[in-house]
């Protein structure tokens, strides 16, 4: 300032350091010996009544309008920037809130500090008269580290807060350091004058918690009061003090020493909580900001039990086993997403598999859900049905055992990483992904794994997904080629060329079918088909694939993609950087060099001799084969000079003869009574001639017997295809033929759930051709009325409201809608949807539904055809109680 205007006040007092505005404009009018309100009625600055809290230093101390940031900046010629650091303006919304109107103080986001008064340091005060820092106005402000002194809030002589700026006119000017409020005395109104700087205030300890607790909001809350960091570090800092203050009043008993210590550090006394809401003085919220730093701080040594003391302050034992974390998760949600993922990660010992996936408790990412039924969509059309094997491997124990349920391992792993973060279960997951639900698929899982390394594993897993791209949409080639009814082109020749070149005879129909599954299997990304068990022939065919067999198969696929217009690779593995960042519990035996393998899988060995020479079980071999598209072909046997060697035992010819033409029997039974292959069979009848018995003309077997007596023989009976088929002079194929072709369901294969109880098709006689899904549920109990609650649920509000209209216990009303939906395979309705809605393949299904209802009703007379529920407007009304099918 070198020059002087003619606004300009003579004599100028320059603003000191974090000073605030009113603690200035006091002293200014101290130099000037004049009282606050007459110089600002100098400055030509607008008041009020003197005795009012709404004096306008009041408020130009919150912010400063611009006609009075350009009075004070003429006159004084002081900057408009260091006039607007001396108020709370650069504070608003982050510490304070201010009316953009009235410039009140409307309620801060933390500590409940309005501002509108100031704490004070004695010290501060004795060596700077009258110089009030705006920081003591801030609710974060809590201790002096200069002077090691807890900040006091009130007089100690008057009770009172002291007000920075002198109130009134007076002619006796106030000292700066003595307090300006105004008592009543022998029924006059006097001032206190106690001089602040002899206050008596709290020494802290030098290497104490609240001095510690004052440098930790320095640092991360008040240096950057405006930044996400800070506000998040702000919000767990205020909600953890709050509720430790409560804890020291409802169970001070329970707490940890370090709570004692802090409180000794205060002064010794309790904390005062008001009857209806909290108190925010300096010695409360010094208590309160010192502990929730110590418990946020994860290297102090009392860090993990003040934490629980907090967690636990309800004071209610936490039951076992829960589905979710806490009941009042919900609560604690203001306390940020850092203190949530530490509750989560405590409660972890006392949730169950799902929750603990959910929320990712075994993981250091521990957080409440956040995805939207989309966001799982996605994933899930990421992951194919079964979990790749590289990833199994990483899943797998080290010393594993012999597990015959490895692949509804694989697809229950696929199921479970569905539910990470989002909002739908395991029976939703199952049918996202297109698998059958089975329970034995989880508990064999469990059975193998440890939970923690599941929960934490596919947890990880299911991150990494949602994080990379992957090149295949899994879900798109499940919705295309998961329809095993749907048959996909091979190239026959080509494939009989291929087998021939190298000696092989592989080109049969049976060998075709074959085929066909391995480049569905391609396709899929997993085993067309949804149970535990592949079919028993799967591994040998795979582990002996010769690799020319294998490039066809690999273009065969790639054809079929190409038919669709589908720019995809066939087959994908995630690469191994993807899992470089994550501390797996498990390592995997993926540092096995493909050459190694090579080696050990040339001379076309057996897979037990290869398990052992890399110490892994087979299953494992299988998954380590499998994610390196290798196999182990047998190599050709050289055909040398000799002479056949003579027929014994049951293939001596006589013998033969007498099996095969005297007593009739088949050559599968005369393999099976001699130890070898009907092939053998076949050849030994050609060396001595005896001529084999001619093929049934076509169709002979099927009119020869009656589909009644088949059923009941298969049925109810329980008789084998094999058994059956000797009885009739024939094979087992040929009655699984007639089996498939009078739709007659065959038995389960071992290992896999027991088909639903057969029984009559109530669409049998009407001129329509089933669906696949309506064959299905047709041959089950009551799947009549089941339909007829089935077509009439879209529109309710809940199937709970659809039972009640309807007329229909709620229990009978269930049961129909889980009969349709098993019945389909697939998910008819969503559940989650209010209304009720139906799924795009539901639709199609009800459609077909409504229509031989329909045609069903039109056959019966008409005094005993169901009441029809429907409205001509589409709307309901409630039907009479109807039993039985």
């Amino acid at each position: 300032m070198t020059g002087w205007t003619d606004e300009r006040i003579p004599i100028g007092v320059a603003p000191a350091k974090g000073e605030a505005l009113d603690s200035w404009l006091e002293r200014y009018a101290q130099r000037l010996r004049i009282n606050t309100l007459d110089f600002v009625d100098y400055l030509g600055l607008p008041h009020v009544s003197a005795r009012k809290m709404g004096t306008p230093l009041g408020k130009m101390v919150r912010r400063l309008t611009e006609d009075e940031r350009d009075l004070l900046q003429r006159r004084t010629e002081v900057g408009a920037a260091q006039l607007t650091a001396m108020t709370l303006e650069p504070y608003d919304g982050s510490l304070v809130r201010i009316d953009p109107v009235s410039r009140r103080l409307r309620c801060p986001p933390y500590w409940r500090h309005y501002g509108n008064t100031s704490r004070y340091c004695p010290a501060c005060l004795e060596g700077e008269p009258a110089r009030w820092q705006l920081r003591w106005r801030l609710g974060w402000a809590i201790a002096c580290t200069r002077h090691e002194l807890l900040l006091l809030d009130q007089c100690p002589q008057c009770g009172n807060a002291p007000p920075v700026a002198t109130r009134g006119r007076h002619r006796v000017v106030p000292r700066p350091e003595t307090c300006r409020s105004w008592i009543i005395l022998r029924g006059q109104d006097v001032r206190c004058d106690f001089p602040l700087a002899q206050a008596p205030a709290v020494r802290l300890p030098n290497e104490g918690s609240v001095l510690a607790a004052q440098h930790a909001v320095d640092t991360s809350v008040l240096a950057d009061h405006h930044g996400a960091a800070s506000r998040q570090r702000a919000g767990e800092l205020s909600f953890l003090g709050r509720r430790a203050l409560r804890g020291i009043h409802s169970q001070l008993e329970l707490a940890p020493p370090v709570v004692r210590e802090v409180l000794d550090e205060c002064g010794g006394t309790t904390p005062r909580i008001a009857a209806t809401h909290e108190v925010h003085d300096t010695h409360n919220i010094a208590v309160g900001t010192a502990l929730a730093v110590i418990a946020t701080d994860r290297e102090h040594p009392a860090c993990d039990e003040l934490f629980a003391w907090l967690h636990r302050g309800n004071g209610r034992p936490i039951g076992v086993p829960r589905d979710h974390p806490t009941s009042d998760l919900g609560n604690w949600r203001p306390a940020g997403p850092r203190v949530i993922s530490r509750i989560l990660k405590a409660s972890d010992g006392q949730l169950t598999l799902k929750a603990r996936l959910r929320y990712r408790t075994a993981t250091p990412a521990a957080a409440a859900p956040a995805l939207t039924e989309e966001q799982v969509s996605q994933r899930a059309a990421k992951l194919p049905g079964m979990l790749w094997p590289s990833w199994m491997l990483r899943l797998l124990p080290a010393k594993a055992a012999h597990q015959p349920r490895i692949g509804g391992m694989r697809r229950a792993c696929v199921n479970l990483m569905l539910i990470p973060g989002g909002p739908i279960g395991h029976r939703e997951a199952t049918r996202l992904m297109g698998n059958s639900h089975f329970r034995s698929q989880q508990e064999a899982l469990l059975a193998f794994v440890e939970a923690d390394h599941i929960a934490s594993t596919l947890a990880h897993f299911s991150h990494v997904v949602d994080t990379h791209t992957i090149p295949i949409d899994y879900a798109r080639r499940r919705a295309l080629f998961a329809d095993e009814s749907v048959e996909l082109a091979l190239d026959e020749r080509r494939h009989r060329e291929i087998c021939r070149s190298f000696g092989s005879r592989q080109f049969t129909p049976v060998h075709q079918e074959r085929a066909r599954w391995e480049v569905r299997r391609l396709l899929l990304g997993a085993e067309p088909y949804g149970g535990n068990h592949p079919p028993p022939w799967a591994h040998r065919f795979a582990y002996r694939l010769h690799p020319d067999l294998r490039g066809f198969f690999a273009d065969q696929a790639a054809a079929v993609l190409a038919a669709h217009g589908i720019n995809e690779p066939v087959w994908w593995e995630p690469p191994e950087d993807w899992l470089d960042g994550i501390a797996l519990p498990v390592a995997a035996p993926l540092d096995i060099t493909t050459d190694r393998l090579a080696a050990l899988l040339a001379p076309g060995p057996a897979a037990s001799d290869v398990a052992r020479e890399l110490g892994l079980t087979m299953h494992q071999l299988r998954l380590l084969l499998e994610s390196r598209g290798v196999s182990a072909p047998k190599p050709p046997k050289p055909r040398g000079p000799g002479h056949p060697t003579p027929r014994k035992g049951d293939l001596a010819p006589d013998r033969l003869r007498h099996l095969y033409e005297d007593r009739g029997m088949q050559q599968k039974d005369i393999a099976e009574l001699a130890g070898c292959s009907p092939g053998i069979v076949r050849y030994a009848l050609r060396e001595a001639g005896i001529p084999l018995r001619p093929r049934r003309v076509a169709g002979e077997l099927a009119r020869s017997v009656d589909p009644a007596w088949l059923r009941i023989e298969y049925h109810v009976k329980g008789r084998t295809a094999a058994d059956i088929g000797r009885e009739l002079n024939t094979g087992g194929n040929s009655i699984t033929n007639l089996l498939d072709a009078w739709e007659i369901p065959r038995h389960p294969l071992r290992g896999h759930a027991p088909p639903p109880r057969v029984h009559t098709n109530p669409f049998a006689d009407l001129p329509v051709k089933l669906s696949p899904a309506m064959r299905r549920i047709s041959i089950r109990q009551n799947s009549l009325p089941a339909l007829r609650s089935a077509v009439l649920v879209p529109g309710y509000p809940t199937r709970r409201s659809a039972a009640l209209t309807l007329g229909i216990p709620r229990t009978t009303f269930n049961a129909h809608l889980r009969l349709v939906e098993d019945g389909a395979g697939f998910a008819v309705f969503n559940h989650r949807k209010r209304p009720v809605r139906v799924t795009p393949r539901g639709r199609t299904l009800l459609n077909e539904a409504r229509h031989l209802l329909q045609l069903l009703d039109a056959q019966q007379p008409p005094q005993h055809r169901p009441t029809d529920m429907s409205e001509p407007d589409g709307s309901h009304r409630t039907p009479r109680l109807q039993t039985g099918s």
